[in-house]
C-alpha cells in the first residue's frame, strides 16, 4: 500500500521537541468529561489523515485514500490510492470533497492555505521514466492549487530520482517552501522552492535532525491555553481520570495566571491541536480504527 509506505518513511522523521505543561491546579478538585468528537472518519485499510488546515470559516483535512468511497470522500476515485482534500464547515459538516491524483498511485501529505483562500497540498505520484507499469514508486513530487471552491486550479509536478515525500509547504515571501523525508539511506530528508507560478526548484538534500517525538500540543485562543496529551496516571486536581488507562485528555487553562479551568477525555491519539478565531479549538486525534476531529466553539 503506498500510504503505508508513506507512514514508514514518516516514522523515520522527528521534527519537534516535547513540550511541558505550564498549567496550575485549582484549589478544588476539577472533573474530566468527556468530549465526543464533531467528526468520525472510519477509514479502512491504507486510508490516512495526514494535515488538518483552516481557513477564517473552514476546516480542511488533507490525506491519502485507498477506499472507493466513505462518508467525507464521496468523488470518483481515480484508481490505486489517492490525495483528497475534504472541506467542513465550522460544525463539522462536510462543504466538498476533492480527489487528487492519477489512474495509478498517489498521495497527499501537507497543504497550506494562501491569504486568497487557495488551498495548496503537497504530495506524490508514483511514476516510471521507463512506462513500465506498475510504476517502481512515489517519484514524481506533486503541487495542487485548489480554489477555496473545491475545484482544481493547478498541478504542478517535477520528477525525482528517488522517493520523496514532502511533509511542510510553507510561506517564503511570494514564493513556497517544500520540505520532506526521502528514501535515500544518507540524505533522508529534501528541501526545495516553489514558486508562485508552479516552477519547483532543485531539490536540496539534507540530514535528519536529531529531536524527539511531540508529547503535548499547545494552542492558545483569546483567553486560554489548550493542551493536549496522552498520560496513564493520575493529574493533580482532577478527578475522575481511569488508573492504569492510558486517556488523551485536553486542558484548558487561564492565560493570565494558567490555572487550570477544565480537562476533558477524547477519543484517539492527538495529532494536531489547534485554535482559529471564528471556529475555535480544533483537535485531529486518530486510533486503530480511524480519525476524529474534536470542535470546541470558543467567544
Amino acid at each position: 500500500m503506498r500510504s503505508a509506505l508513506v507512514a514508514s518513511l514518516a516514522a523515520t522523521l522527528l521534527v519537534v521537541t516535547p513540550a511541558h505543561a505550564t498549567t496550575k491546579m485549582s484549589a478544588l478538585p476539577i472533573a474530566i468529561t468527556a468530549l465526543s468528537p464533531a467528526i468520525s472518519l472510519n477509514f479502512t485499510g491504507g486510508d490516512q489523515v495526514s494535515q488538518l488546515l483552516t481557513s477564517p470559516t473552514d476546516i480542511f483535512l488533507i490525506g491519502t485514500v485507498e477506499s472507493t468511497s466513505s462518508q467525507y470522500i464521496s468523488s470518483t476515485p481515480f484508481g490505486g490510492s489517492d490525495g483528497f482534500i475534504t472541506a467542513l464547515n465550522s460544525h463539522g459538516t462536510k462543504l466538498w470533497d476533492l480527489r487528487l491524483g492519477s489512474s495509478g498511485d498517489d498521495v497527499a501529505t501537507a497543504g497550506y492555505v494562501d491569504s486568497f483562500g487557495n488551498i495548496w497540498v503537497v504530495g506524490a505520484i508514483a511514476s516510471s521514466p521507463t512506462g513500465a507499469t506498475p510504476a517502481p514508486g512515489l517519484n514524481r513530487l506533486a503541487v495542487w492549487e485548489v480554489s477555496s471552491s473545491g475545484s482544481l486550479v493547478n498541478t504542478f509536478t517535477k520528477d525525482l530520482t528517488s522517493v520523496e515525500i514532502p511533509t511542510s509547504i510553507v510561506p517564503k515571501g511570494r514564493d513556497f517552501i517544500i520540505q520532506g523525508i526521502s528514501s535515500l539511506v544518507n540524505q533522508p530528508t529534501f528541501t526545495v522552492s516553489l514558486t508562485a507560478l508552479g516552477r519547483i526548484g532543485s531539490v536540496n538534500a539534507g540530514s535528519l535532525r536529531t529531536s524527539k517525538n511531540p508529547m503535548i500540543f499547545a494552542a492558545a485562543s483569546s483567553a486560554y491555553g489548550w493542551q493536549s496529551f496522552v498520560t496513564n496516571s493520575k493529574i493533580k486536581g482532577v478527578v475522575g481520570i481511569p488508573l492504569h488507562q492510558s486517556t488523551t485528555v485536553l486542558t484548558r487553562s487561564s492565560l493570565k495566571n494558567h490555572s487550570l479551568k477544565s480537562i476533558y477525555s477524547l477519543q484517539g491519539i492527538p495529532l494536531s491541536l489547534q485554535y482559529r478565531s471564528g471556529l475555535g479549538v480544533l483537535l485531529l486525534s486518530h486510533s486503530a480504527g480511524g480519525y476524529f476531529v474534536t470542535i470546541i466553539h470558543t467567544k
